[in-house]
C-alpha cells in the first residue's frame, strides 16, 4: 500500500501534465469559428451580368453564426467601395452595384476581402478571399452600323446579283452565341424584291427584276437578329432608288392614223392628221430622250409626201393628179431615239383623197397561204379596202368555196372545214364587195401548204431476193418499192445493217452488188429505209434478205497466192491443169443450167394479183417470201415452200410486177375520219404513179365565171 502511494506521489505531475495538455487540446479543436466549412481558404461565386441590385450572390461558408447579441462571429468587407456588400447579421452576400461582362456599365469581376472575427477573444480576425466572375448575359441588342441604308440601282440589274455588301449589325454581348447575328429582310411590300446571300452575311441579292416606269422608289426593311433565346433584335430601313435604263422603245400616243386630202391638191397643202396629231414619246421616263421621224419605206406613195424630221408634221410634196392615190395609201411612220437607233417605234397613216368615190380594194389580187393542218375558224386573211372597219356586202364567184371558207362583211376570210394539200393544193375565185352604191372586185389566191402527215410504206412488209454472184459486179439482186401518201414528197432509199456494205440502192429502189468478197455464209441480211423530203422527214424500214449459192464453185473469189505462183514446176503445172480441167467443166455445166432456167422463166407468164382477191392470198411470181420458183409450184404471199430444191430462181429474180397504175399503197385513214385515196389495188392511170407526184400545176388560175353567189 505505501509502495502504491509512492508510486501515485512520483507520477502525478506528470498525470497532471498530460492532463492539462488534453484540456487544451479539445478546447483548440471546439473553438474553429471563422474557417470556411469546406475546408478552403477563398470563396468563389459566378454570377450574372444582369443580376439586379440588392439580389442575393450567394452565402458565405464560414463556421460561426455573424448574428447579433447571440452570434459567435462578425463578418465585414475590408473594401468599404466594392459593389458587393454583406448583409447585417447574416452570411449573405448582396449586390451593391451593377456587374457588366462587357465592363462598360459596370466591373466585369469583383475581388474583395471579408474579414471574420470572433467574439470573446483577442484573437486577430482571419481575412477570406471572395472572387466574384462576371458571366454573359444576352443583355445586348445588335447595333446597324451606318443605317439606314441607301441603294441606288439600274432597273436592268441581273436577278441575282449583288446589290449590296455593306449592311453590318454588331452585338456587343460576349463572343459566343448572343453576340452572333444574322439577317434577314422583312415581310412587307416590295420584300420579295431582295433576300440575304446568307443570314449570317449582309449581303444583299436581287430576286426579282426592277422596272423603273412601274416602281421607282421603295422602301424594305431589314432586321438583325442575335441567337439568344428569347433572342434580341434591331431593325432598320433599306430605302431603293431604281435607276432608269433604255430598256424601253419609244410609243406613239396611237398606233394608227388618217388623213384625208381634200380638194385642191397641191403642193405644200398640210394633212389634217386624225385622231390628233403624230406624235411619239420615249418610255424611258427618267432618260426621256428625244425621238425623230421618217418614212418606214419606200414607193411611189412615199414620193407624194414630205415629212418633217423633227416635228412629224406631213405636207404634199407635189400636186396630185386624177391618176394619184385612186385607192388609199397606207403609210409606215417610225420614230426613232436619238441617242439609239436601235430603239423605234412604228404607226400607220391611212391616206385617202376626197374626190376617190366608191369602194375600192388595195389590191387587185390577194395571195394567202394557209397551213392544211389550220384548225377551223383560222383568220386566213382580210380583204382590205378604203372602207376599213366599214361592214360591206361580199359576193364570190363561186359556191363551192363557200364550204371551204367564211367571209364576214368586214372582210376577214377565215377556215370554215378542213384542208387537205393532197386533194386539192389552191383555191382561186373572184370576190365582189358593195356598200349598196358603188361596187369592186379582186381575186383571190388561197394556197394550201403540205403538211408531212404520213410514213413512206413499202409495198411489201419483207423482201426476200435470191443473188447470182458469177456475173459481173452491180447486177441487179431485186427492186424495192415504195411510196408516200403526201403529196410530192420525194423518197430516199438507204441501207444499213451487217451485211449493207455488199449492196447499193438506186433512186428508183434498184438493188444491186457492190461487193461479194466479204460475205459470210449464204445469207446476207440487211434492212432498207425510205426518208421522205417533208418537215420534218419521217421514214420507215423493212428488213432485206439476199440469198447466195451454197455451192463454193458459185462465189466469185480472187485466186489464191499459191496458183499466182511462178513456179516452173512439173508437178504444179499438172496440178493447175487438172484444176483448170475441172473447172471449166463446172463453167459448163452451170452455163447450160443458167440458159434451161432462163428458157423456163421467159415463157412462163407472169401472173398479176386478180381485183377479186386481196393482195395477201394472190399468187406471185416473186421469190420474196416464197414466190413461184423456176419448176416449182406457187405458194400464198408470205408462205415458204416445203421443199428447198423446188425454189431455186433465176440469178436475177425481181418482184412482181406492181398493178397497173404504178405505185400504189392503201393509207389509212387519218385524224378527222379523212382518207387518202391511194392503194396499192387502185387502178389509176400513169400519171398517177408515184413519178408524177409532184407535177402540180401551182400557176394561179382566174376565174372568169361572172356567176355570184351571195355570203349571208
Amino acid at each position: 500500500m505505501a509502495n502504491w502511494q509512492n508510486r501515485l506521489k512520483k507520477h502525478r505531475w506528470l498525470f497532471l501534465l498530460l492532463l492539462k495538455c488534453s484540456f487544451s487540446k479539445i478546447h483548440a479543436i471546439q473553438d474553429n469559428r471563422c474557417y470556411l466549412e469546406n475546408g478552403g481558404s477563398s470563396e468563389t461565386f459566378f454570377v450574372p451580368e444582369d443580376l439586379q441590385v440588392g439580389d442575393t450572390i450567394g452565402r458565405i461558408r464560414v463556421v460561426g453564426d455573424p448574428r447579433p447579441l447571440v452570434g459567435s462571429i462578425v463578418l465585414k468587407l475590408k473594401e468599404p467601395d466594392s459593389p458587393v456588400d454583406i448583409a447585417e447579421g447574416s452570411k449573405n452576400l448582396t449586390l451593391k452595384k451593377p456587374l457588366d461582362k462587357e465592363g462598360i456599365d459596370g466591373p466585369s469581376s469583383v475581388f474583395v476581402s471579408l474579414i471574420c472575427e470572433k467574439i470573446g477573444t483577442l484573437d486577430p480576425g482571419f481575412v477570406i478571399p471572395v472572387n466574384i466572375r462576371v458571366t454573359d448575359a444576352n443583355d445586348n441588342a445588335p447595333v446597324f452600323i451606318n443605317a439606314p441604308y441607301i441603294l441606288n440601282i439600274s432597273e436592268v440589274t441581273v436577278v441575282g446579283t449583288r446589290v449590296l455588301q455593306g449592311v453590318h449589325a454588331i452585338d456587343n454581348d460576349q463572343q459566343g452565341p448572343f453576340s452572333s447575328v444574322r439577317y434577314s429582310v422583312l415581310p412587307g411590300p416590295n420584300s420579295d424584291y431582295f433576300e440575304f446571300e446568307n443570314e449570317l452575311e449582309g449581303t444583299l441579292v436581287l430576286k426579282k427584276p426592277l422596272d423603273y416606269e412601274s416602281l421607282k422608289s421603295f422602301d424594305v426593311n431589314i432586321r438583325a437578329q442575335d441567337h439568344g433565346d428569347p433572342p434580341k433584335y434591331a431593325d432598320t430601313v433599306l430605302t431603293v432608288h431604281v435607276i432608269d435604263a433604255d430598256d424601253q422603245n419609244p410609243r406613239f400616243l396611237d398606233d394608227r392614223y388618217t388623213a384625208t386630202i381634200y380638194e385642191p391638191a397641191i403642193k405644200d397643202t398640210p394633212l389634217k392628221i386624225k385622231p390628233r396629231e403624230i406624235r411619239a414619246f420615249d418610255q424611258d421616263e427618267g432618260i426621256n430622250a428625244p425621238v425623230y421621224y421618217a418614212w418606214n419605206g419606200v414607193g411611189a406613195e412615199y414620193s407624194l409626201f414630205k415629212l418633217d424630221r423633227q416635228t412629224s408634221r406631213i405636207i404634199l410634196d407635189k400636186n396630185l393628179t386624177d391618176q394619184d392615190l385612186q385607192t388609199p395609201a397606207i403609210l409606215v411612220i417610225r420614230a426613232t431615239q436619238q441617242d439609239n437607233p436601235d430603239r423605234y417605234a412604228l404607226a400607220t397613216l391611212t391616206v385617202t383623197r376626197s374626190s376617190i368615190k366608191g369602194i375600192r380594194f388595195l389590191h387587185s389580187v390577194f395571195n394567202f397561204r394557209v397551213s392544211e393542218s389550220s384548225q377551223i375558224g383560222t383568220v386566213i386573211g382580210t380583204l382590205a379596202n378604203n372602207r376599213p372597219g366599214h361592214h360591206l356586202k361580199y359576193f364570190v364567184s363561186d359556191q363551192s368555196v363557200l364550204k371551204t371558207f367564211a367571209l364576214n362583211t368586214l372582210g376577214d376570210l377565215s377556215l370554215k372545214n378542213k384542208l387537205d394539200y393532197e386533194t386539192k393544193t389552191e383555191f382561186v375565185f373572184k370576190v365582189f364587195a358593195t356598200d349598196g352604191k358603188t361596187n369592186d372586185s379582186s381575186i383571190v389566191n388561197i394556197t394550201v401548204e403540205n403538211v408531212n402527215e404520213w410514213e413512206p410504206r413499202f409495198r411489201y412488209p419483207h423482201y426476200e431476193f435470191f443473188a447470182n454472184v458469177n456475173g459481173a459486179l452491180h447486177d441487179l439482186v431485186g427492186r424495192i418499192e415504195a411510196a408516200d401518201g403526201d403529196r410530192g414528197d420525194k423518197l430516199t432509199l438507204t441501207l444499213s445493217g451487217p451485211d449493207s456494205h455488199l449492196f447499193f440502192v438506186t433512186p428508183n429502189g434498184e438493188l444491186r452488188l457492190r461487193n461479194v468478197r466479204d460475205l459470210r455464209g449464204s445469207t446476207a441480211t440487211l434492212t432498207a429505209t425510205a426518208t421522205d423530203s417533208g418537215d420534218p422527214p419521217k421514214k420507215t424500214s423493212v428488213p432485206i434478205t439476199v440469198h447466195f449459192p451454197t455451192s463454193s464453185g458459185d462465189i466469185e473469189t480472187e485466186p489464191s497466192s499459191a496458183s499466182r505462183g511462178t513456179s516452173g514446176a512439173p508437178i504444179l503445172l499438172a496440178s493447175l491443169g487438172a484444176v483448170l480441167l475441172l473447172l471449166t467443166c463446172i463453167v459448163a455445166i452451170l452455163v447450160a443450167y443458167i440458159c434451161k432456167v432462163k428458157k423456163s422463166s421467159s415463157t412462163a407468164p407472169s401472173p398479176l394479183p386478180s381485183e377479186d382477191k386481196p393482195l395477201q392470198k394472190r399468187e406471185v411470181n416473186n421469190p420474196m417470201f416464197g414466190g413461184r420458183a423456176a419448176g416449182g409450184t406457187a405458194v400464198a404471199l408470205g408462205g415458204i415452200p416445203s421443199e428447198p430444191k423446188s425454189r431455186i430462181p433465176s440469178p436475177k429474180v425481181h418482184p412482181a410486177p406492181q398493178p397497173p397504175g404504178g405505185i400504189n399503197v392503201l393509207w389509212p385513214s387519218a385524224a378527222g375520219a379523212r382518207v387518202k385515196k391511194l392503194s396499192w389495188g387502185d387502178d389509176k392511170t400513169e400519171s398517177e404513179s408515184m413519178e408524177n407526184l409532184s407535177a402540180i400545176d401551182s400557176t394561179p388560175k382566174v376565174l372568169e365565171s361572172s356567176n355570184l353567189t351571195v355570203y349571208f
